[in-house]
């Protein structure tokens, strides 16, 4: 896993979905597999379902009181020590995978999957219970993984045990509770093998300590972050179609996130499409395409789509209780392929044929501040610094800056933004030559005059509409707290239409610090088109303000704010470099390569790059 990046889908059989263990039939998956193969597929997220591998139940005695547990339908009282496991279930998984060995296809078990598609999969004996925080749910719970593990663990093609599926959907927990859950599991895990890496499997993890599920917490206890970014509310990538820029970046973006706050390494485990209302069968295949590509060339371990089969004719729960997430397969009912199949073909065959990319190049870091909404300042930093043509690596602001040329702090906001030691040292590291840039959303901070170059005249708040007068031409903005500001040293960029100062540069020592009026970051992330320049305002042109010298890093440099462009050095000391196309239109390739150095194509065409799809260049010196 540490150094092989994985292409695949997260698997139920097509013919019986979620009761897949219980209704075995070899043949059918046999067929599936052999299907999925055919395009590509190498690697399968499974899903043991809890309540058929550990079918225990209750029995009652006189006053309904409880008197013993008892297996499955068979009614055999349990012993104390025992699991609860069925033999049946485990002989089916082994089964399935010797048949996923014949196909070659490597697999990632997601052990504790009592939560799936909407619909709770516990133990009879368990149901109704709080399936995180119950002592009673969490000594079966420690049972199960240990068997299960146990039972498990001799075959060869386990690459790693997820947690489970989504397990924070699986009841209410504080982030005590929620920590322990996981030490619990991992531990369990541990108990039985301590080989193979553990996933998180979560989804929609935070690094803001007000919450529960916390980024922190998992990476203390797991050894890969996992990300399930569908075009959902849950990372703002509802608000455009999914083939088009900003969708398409931020699966990327938010696994860059959890990698940068968690220090471990990330994966998109899940990415599907909902539903045909969305998005048609092409516009699917496109978003595959760009975001298999873009999680390859920027850092992530795997991607995995959901799901390999299709759905549509299952008529138990959880498939009959909504109209959604039952045409996601690569294949239809009858296992043809769909235009999504064909996309993962075409890159599963050219990931196989290519270098590995190895670790991009960064040329800035992004410090998040301590409030505010991180996971959307830090998914605009990245997208709108890719647009401007430089990377970024994320980090917490809390942690002691690491070097670096350039330090982003995004929308500053709120009574204790930034602690005093880590600041500090970021104003030693400017001293010494680095460059800072701060955009305000209201947050307090000390030495302003001296920093900054600037003396606030008071604040605003929820000021009018404004327009921003920049260089490159005009920016709209509305804030939460307009600044009024006066020069003190400052040198003034950009002012609004009141002649305010709104974007400055201030000297300081040998390096420079920026000061941005407004929460560019917070108002993009909530705005739709606001990556698409010909529909909006060209807002990544503000990074290009201040981010020359990194931009000047790059081997290839392009003036498409489309094209995302990511580099890594090779043991040779040659380069790939990927330059993506975000959007759904071809994109006429305007790249310019440093002097001394020469390209060429590994993949794709130099010319045009197709809509959601890239060029793979091998640049050597000359």
């Amino acid at each position: 896993m540490e150094n092989t990046f994985v292409i695949g889908v997260n698997y139920w059989d097509s013919k019986s979905g979620t009761d897949m263990w219980k209704n075995w039939d070899p043949a059918a998956v046999e067929e599936d597999l052999a299907a999925l193969e055919a395009f590509g597929v190498r690697c399968l997220r499974v899903f043991p379902n809890w309540r058929d591998f550990q079918p225990i139940r209750k029995q009652y005695e006189w006053g309904n009181h409880f008197r013993c547990y008892v297996f499955g339908s068979e009614e055999t009282v349990l012993a104390p020590d025992a699991d609860g496991l069925d033999p049946r279930m485990i002989e089916h998984f082994r089964d399935f995978a010797r048949c996923a060995q014949r196909h070659g296809m490597t697999l990632l078990v997601s052990l504790v999957t009592g939560w799936m598609s909407g619909r709770m999969f516990v133990p009879p004996a368990l149901e109704g219970k709080n399936a995180i925080c119950d002592p009673e749910v969490l000594m079966w719970t420690d049972k199960y993984v240990r068997g299960l593990v146990r039972a498990l663990k001799d075959l060869p093609n386990i690459v790693m045990w997820d947690l489970g599926n989504e397990c924070n959907c699986m009841g209410e927990a504080s982030r005590y509770q929620a920590y322990a859950w996981t030490a619990l599991v991992r531990n369990a895990i541990r108990a039985e093998d301590q080989t193979r890496p553990i996933g998180s499997g979560m989804h929609s993890l935070s690094a803001l300590d007000s919450d529960r599920w916390l980024l922190t917490d998992q990476s203390a206890l797991c050894d890969f972050m996992t990300t399930h970014p569908y075009p959902s509310p849950t990372i703002r990538g509802d608000l455009e179609p999914y083939n088009g820029m900003r969708t398409t970046m931020l699966p990327t973006a938010q696994s860059e996130f959890y990698a940068g706050i968690s220090g471990k390494p990330c994966m998109i485990q899940e990415q599907g499409t909902f539903s045909s209302t969305m998005g048609s069968r092409a516009m699917a295949a496109d978003f595959l395409r760009i975001n298999v590509l873009s999680a390859w060339a920027n850092g992530l371990t795997g991607y995995l789509w959901w799901c390999g089969m299709e759905h549509l004719k299952l008529t138990q729960s959880p498939y009959c209780w909504s109209l959604m997430e039952r045409q996601l397969g690569l294949v239809d009912a009858d296992r043809k392929p769909k235009p999504v199949a064909f996309a993962m073909k075409h890159v599963s065959e050219w990931l196989e044929r290519l270098p590995a990319f190895g670790s991009k190049e960064t040329q800035a870091v992004v410090l998040l501040p301590r409030d505010g909404e991180k996971q959307s300042n830090a998914t605009s930093c990245i997208m709108l610094a890719k647009q401007a043509g430089f990377n970024v690596r994320i980090r917490n602001s809390e942690q002691m800056p690491e070097d670096a040329p350039l330090y982003l702090i995004p929308s500053i906001s709120g009574w204790a933004p930034l602690i005093s030691n880590p600041w500090n040292r970021l104003l030693e590291k400017v001293a010494e030559g680095a460059d800072v840039y701060v955009s305000f959303d209201g947050g307090s901070m000390t030495e302003f005059e001296t920093v900054f170059g600037l003396e606030s005249r008071g604040m605003v708040k929820n000021g009018p509409q404004h327009t921003a007068h920049f260089s490159f031409g005009d920016i709209e903005y509305r804030a939460s707290f307009d600044m009024l500001v006066t020069s003190v040293g400052a040198e003034v960029l950009a002012v609004n239409e009141e002649g305010n100062p709104i974007f400055t540069r201030n000297r300081y020592g040998k390096g420079n610090v920026y000061f941005l009026g407004f929460p560019l970051e917070r108002l993009v992330a909530a705005q739709p088109y606001a990556f698409r320049p010909e529909r909006t305002q060209p807002y990544y042109r503000i990074y290009q303000e201040f981010a020359g010298g990194a931009i000047e890093q790059s081997l290839v440099r392009t003036a498409n704010p489309y094209l995302g462009v990511t580099q890594s050095r090779q043991e040779d000391g040659s380069y790939l470099v990927a330059i993506l196309n975000y959007g759904d239109a071809p994109a006429a390739y305007d790249g310019c390569l440093q002097p001394g150095w020469q390209a060429k194509a590994l993949y794709g065409q130099e010319e045009v790059i197709g809509a959601c799809d890239g060029l793979i260049l091998h640049c050597t010196r000359k």
